[in-house]
């Protein structure tokens, strides 16, 4: 085996490690074909720098054997970060609530959130590890914490307001909910509605004995439904009001951030998303950081001894006179 065929090889190598850095959540890191392509690189890998160390490929051979061990580093910790690693964990909780992470032994405190926030899309998680610093995580960030990459998804969000007819607010309450008196709404549940499934929620009013139903309704869903012709087209919530005798009180089409009056209530939802936390296996940044270094070292050794070995230039003669 050639010196160039192995060094092709650890690139290889090392950009499907990487790569685990770039998609955490790409299904394909924790299969078989993934770590056996790595285990067959690194097979190639050795088989050289044992062949290069017995002088079969010269000096040069022989320097390349630190780039070729800095590769190894990183393709073994790639294989134990796909097989050995937790699988991607996905962790949704109401603002104001705490998670667990047993795998981080960590926990994850859900920020809580406004209309505003909910409706920007921008709230963060904080991690917080006895003994350590507190990790927050914003939207399109990364965070590697261990050998795990964090990084929050957005999610469908609400934010509801209830008054009554003299324009008092009234209190909100999510029974099933962790946060009890959440005015947020993640919409955990799916229905069916004209043949496509719709995230809902539901929440309750205690002061006038009402239970609301509220659905997520996307887009494209509103373009043929009343509402005004600057809304068409955007996200709206779908209001299906009841008592708590199960009696129903109407329904009603809310756009975003627009109030509406249904059952003795003026109703406003402000549309927006709340981040779910994922939690992803990735290749321990220590010695992936540390095998790069090694082959990008390896390769500049070689690289010296190369242009130090170079022959010298040929003198060119002058023509003879006559």
């Amino acid at each position: 085996m050639n010196r160039v065929t192995a060094l092709a090889v650890s690139v290889v190598c090392i950009g499907l490690v990487v790569a685990q850095d770039v998609a955490p959540l790409a299904d394909f890191f924790h299969t078989w074909q993934y770590a056996t392509a790595l285990a067959l690189g690194a097979l190639v890998l050795i088989a050289y720098a044992n062949a290069a160390l017995k002088g079969q490929d010269g000096m040069l051979g022989k320097r390349c054997t630190l780039a070729i061990a800095g590769a190894l580093v990183v393709t073994l910790t790639g294989i134990v970060s796909g097989l050995l690693g937790p699988d991607t964990q996905r962790v949704t909780h109401a603002p104001g609530t705490v998670a667990p992470i047993p795998d981080l032994h960590a926990a994850a405190f859900f920020t809580a959130a406004d209309a505003q926030s909910i409706a920007a899309g921008n709230a963060p998680i904080v991690i917080r590890r006895p003994g350590h610093r507190d990790v927050e995580v914003g939207p399109n960030e990364r965070r590697f914490l261990q050998s795990s990459v964090l990084l929050l998804q957005p999610t469908h969000a609400a934010f509801v307001e209830v008054r009554d007819a003299s324009g008092d607010r009234l209190t909100v309450t999510q029974p099933t909910n962790a946060s009890f008196l959440s005015p947020v709404l993640l919409f955990p549940n799916e229905q069916e509605i004209a043949g496509k499934k719709l995230p809902f929620d539901t929440f309750a009013v205690p002061a006038l004995q009402r239970v609301v139903k509220t659905v997520y309704l996307p887009g494209e869903m509103t373009t043929s439904l009343r509402v005004p012709p600057s809304y068409a087209g955007k996200p709206a919530l779908l209001f299906a009001v009841d008592d708590d005798r199960g009696s129903s009180h109407g329904i009603v089409i809310a756009p975003d951030g627009l109030d509406v009056t249904i059952a003795g209530m003026r109703l406003r939802g402000t549309i927006g998303s709340y981040p779910t936390l994922v939690v992803a296996s990735a290749p321990e940044p220590i010695a992936l950081a540390a095998g790069v270094a090694l082959f990008l070292a390896g390769i500049t050794w070689m690289l010296i001894g190369f242009v130090a070995g170079r022959p010298a230039a040929l003198t060119v003669k002058s023509p003879s006179g006559s």
